[in-house]
């Protein structure tokens, strides 16, 4: 059996390439974060009035401690409102106010808010901020680069065993690794939407009296935010939380170099 080298390496080729690629693709974009990922550093920054509070319990970046998805781009606030009054608050909206001193809105979709995220990111960009996560970033699809070396190394090899047999195996391997990364991502996805919308709060949220409500709210990914502001009524009043920043004003901004 003459050909049966070639053919076996191409075989094994073939089981390779088809695993490499499955694990690429859906490894940057659907995927949840490692179980090693150290968890959320806790906080207590607060503003109170009108008896309510707003408090922000840990703020979760882009690979940052308590992300809990491999690569999310969108900034989650965790936060606590709180009703100090006798009557019924009706959280309305809230807004993070960038450092251009525009507000950003909690999203409700995970892969509209990734793409918002690119969209601002390179908004900002163009007015002259260094920014620290994904600027100017690039992302391809793993099979692409793939297929390019996998057709190099069977082309070497097309001399031993023939051109034909060679490229009857490319469209199979594309064929079972397409059926795999369509159902991972799916399941994938699927897992992310959960975690998502189990974790946000979704306004409007009404919070009863002496009660709190905890949960977050997820903003596009915001450098440098000046200011959260929670918009609120309790029956005919209207109550406003602004809680400063401070503390985060080189968040997603690169270090000076010294």
């Amino acid at each position: 059996m003459p050909n049966a080298a070639p053919r076996l390496a191409i075989i094994l080729l073939a089981g390779v390439a088809t695993l490499f690629l499955s694990g690429c693709v859906t490894s940057k974009k659907y995927r949840l974060a490692k179980d090693d990922t150290p968890p959320a550093i806790p906080l207590d920054w607060a503003a109170a009035g009108q008896q309510a509070e707003l408090q922000v319990k840990s703020v979760i970046v882009f690979k940052g401690p308590g992300s809990w998805k491999r690569e999310a781009r969108w900034d989650e606030y965790v936060v606590q409102l709180k009703n100090t009054g006798d009557a019924p608050l009706m959280v309305e909206s809230a807004e993070l106010i960038d450092l251009l001193g525009a507000p950003q809105l909690p999203g409700s979709d995970p892969w509209a808010l990734e793409k918002l995220s690119y969209t601002n990111w390179d908004k900002y960009g163009k007015t002259g901020l260094k920014l620290l996560a994904g600027a100017g970033a690039v992302v391809l699809y793993a099979g692409a680069v793939t297929a390019v070396a996998l057709s190099s190394a069977l082309g070497g090899g097309a001399a031993v065993g023939g051109g034909a047999a060679l490229l009857s195996v490319i469209p199979i391997v594309a064929v079972v690794d397409i059926a795999v990364v369509a159902g991972m991502n799916h399941a994938n996805k699927k897992k992310v939407v959960e975690e998502f919308t189990r974790r946000r709060i979704e306004l409007p949220v009404e919070v009863a009296a002496g009660g709190t409500r905890e949960g977050s709210f997820f903003f596009p990914m915001t450098p440098a935010p000046k200011e959260l502001i929670v918009h609120a009524r309790r029956g005919g009043e209207k109550i406003e939380l602004h809680l400063p920043l401070p503390e985060l004003a080189k968040l997603h901004l690169k270090p000076e170099k010294k």
